[in-house]
């Protein structure tokens, strides 16, 4: 009777006491903003130093221009000129460009400063609905931890970088948490704007289906109308499904684009493994740029997946009845996994996929209680993140 009177205790959502709703966002919006400050101010000081090394200083009211890198192009030429414009384009998915587009009717300078404050504001997004899912199941001090170590990771400056990372987070997050709030339907409208943004994002639909399951006893019968909900989260992805078909001729045509990146096959997850470790073994020196690459990005893959793993466990996890963070999660990772680049780095951007894995930073933040291990963590990641930066405003591949 005890053990069954607990795993009530646990299932039930710790705002069931519902306190007014201003009082239940406002120490996430608190918690939020002050993290989201010091993590600007960081990227803007690293921003203004990152010439030291490398010689004369650019302008200063140009410096935020050495963030404009990478896919960031692609997100810029979609807003400004449509997918028509170069056809390898289409790889990459239209909510965040959309808005890009939209905020840059607005404001006076470009589509690329447009895209930087979706990304800042999407960021805030991010943190304030990952604190708020993290409160709801741990509580407030480690939800304040949770949302300081996913910034505080190396590749955590993403998140306010010009890509779609802050977007899908926020999207993410905020279904998983509606879906723990059984509010379904938000869950699935979410859901189908996470789809929208990212290929990841229908994964939300098992989530879905899997919590929903488990809140009703895994019994048919207790089934219901909102469980139609579900059906929303693919709705982003068949709506882009349906442009490609109607704009290219083909349904899948954003699928054929990732061969400009490299990706033409799939293959069982354990295959990529053993080749990158492979890889590895036979690249020298061992410290140079294709094996630490490697390296930093198996290691990711694998450490993610053990995490994912650990977090179902009652005692040192999260419990089994948070399984449907684990089930999205290790979706993200196995994407890239049984899909790789063929190319020197097969799981090239594997540590900023992992920043979508909610029960990772759920359980460093539990892992934070101890003190060590929070110092550790802290100074580590963001000695890394310094460096990171640096190497990403100096047009150098991260992730």
């Amino acid at each position: 009777m005890t053990e069954v009177a607990t795993e009530r205790t646990v299932e039930t959502p710790p705002e069931a006491a519902q306190p007014p709703p201003a009082g239940r966002w406002r120490p996430s919006l608190l918690a939020a903003l002050w993290t989201w400050l010091a993590a600007l101010l960081m990227y803007c000081l690293v921003t203004a130093v990152s010439w030291l090394p490398f010689g004369d200083p650019p302008p200063l009211d140009r410096a935020y221009e050495s963030w404009h890198r990478w896919d960031t192009t692609w997100y810029v030429i979609i807003a400004d000129l449509g997918y028509g414009f170069d056809k390898r384009s289409a790889a990459f998915f239209p909510l965040y460009p959309m808005l890009v587009r939209g905020v840059d009717q607005v404001l006076p300078r470009g589509a690329f400063e447009a895209a930087l404050v979706v990304s800042v504001l999407t960021c805030y997004a991010a943190l304030v609905m990952m604190h708020r899912l993290a409160a709801s199941i741990l509580g407030e001090d480690p939800a304040r931890r949770t949302i300081f170590y996913l910034l505080a990771f190396p590749t955590g400056f993403y998140l306010a970088a010009a890509y779609n990372e802050s977007l899908f987070i926020a999207l993410a997050a905020g279904s998983l948490y509606a879906m723990r709030r059984r509010q379904w339907w938000v869950a699935g409208l979410l859901g189908g704007f996470a789809s929208a943004t990212r290929l990841a994002g229908v994964l939300l639909g098992l989530a879905f289906g899997y919590e929903y399951l488990r809140q009703r006893g895994f019994s048919p019968r207790r089934i219901r109308l909102d469980a139609l909900a579900v059906a929303l989260v693919p709705v982003g992805l068949l709506l882009y499904v349906l442009y490609c078909w109607r704009a290219f001729g083909q349904p899948l045509y954003f699928l054929r684009m990732q061969e400009n990146w490299f990706r033409s096959g799939f293959q069982p997850p354990w295959t990529t493994i053993v080749e990158v470790m492979r890889m590895v073994a036979h690249t020298h020196p061992l410290l140079g740029p294709t094996s630490v690459r490697n390296i930093i990005n198996l290691t990711t893959a694998l450490a993610v997946l053990a995490m994912l793993l650990v977090s179902l466990d009652r005692e040192w996890g999260l419990g089994p009845h948070h399984a449907y963070l684990a089930v999205f999660s290790a979706g993200v990772i196995l994407l890239p996994l049984v899909n790789p680049i063929d190319s020197d780095y097969p799981l090239s951007s594997m540590w900023r996929f992992a920043l979508e894995c909610v029960p990772v930073w759920l359980l460093l933040a539990k892992f934070g209680a101890n003190r060590q291990f929070d110092r550790v963590y802290t100074m580590s990641a963001l000695a890394v993140q310094g460096v990171m930066i640096l190497t990403f405003v100096q047009n150098q591949f991260v992730a």
